[in-house]
């Protein structure tokens, strides 16, 4: 399939009729706050619009783009309140999920806390305490696994039968 530049303006054109201002990330109550986003179907028609120029870095780096991707933080460091200088962009299937890269199972490759307790599935961004494996908050949740598979994960648990529990750094 051969792409002309007609098709390819026409395409961004109908792709960038239908943008609107959406509220900003901190304070959607002041127009100089709201954004326009680059929308999928306008990134996808700028790629295409930049393979027929002749930029294939470019559209190769649009459609990437266009999709979702992991936005976890890589900065070696993460000080609480600190805004990430750096962040991870690889493709994921669902928007606002991590990547593989970013789950509990590999926190220790990251250095990071590998308390795998959150709602959404992210690692903690706190780094782990010396000689541990967890963060000082996820440190006190307790690790030992119930009878039906789950995982306490109550924090500072008092049951008997988990502080005796041989798990690391048991609660």
């Amino acid at each position: 399939m051969t792409i002309t530049i007609t098709d390819a303006v026409g395409t961004t054109l109908e792709a960038a009729a239908a943008l609107n201002p959406v509220p900003g990330y901190v304070n959607g109550d002041d127009y100089s706050d709201w954004y326009i986003p680059a929308t999928p179907p306008l990134l996808r028609a700028l790629a295409q619009l930049a393979r027929s120029q002749g930029a294939s870095d470019l559209a190769d780096s649009l459609d990437r783009f266009s999709h979702p991707l992991c936005m976890e933080p890589v900065d070696t460091v993460l000080a609480p309140g600190v805004m990430p200088e750096q962040w991870c962009g690889a493709p994921v299937e669902k928007e606002g999920e991590p990547c593989e890269r970013h789950t509990p199972e590999h926190a220790a490759e990251l250095g990071r806390c590998n308390w795998a307790g959150s709602a959404d599935g992210r690692i903690c961004r706190s780094a782990r305490r010396p000689g541990g494996d967890r963060c000082e908050v996820h440190a006190a949740y307790c690790r030992a696994v119930k009878v039906d598979g789950t995982v306490c994960d109550r924090s500072n648990c008092r049951h008997p039968k988990h502080r005796r529990a041989s798990v690391p750094a048991s609660c």
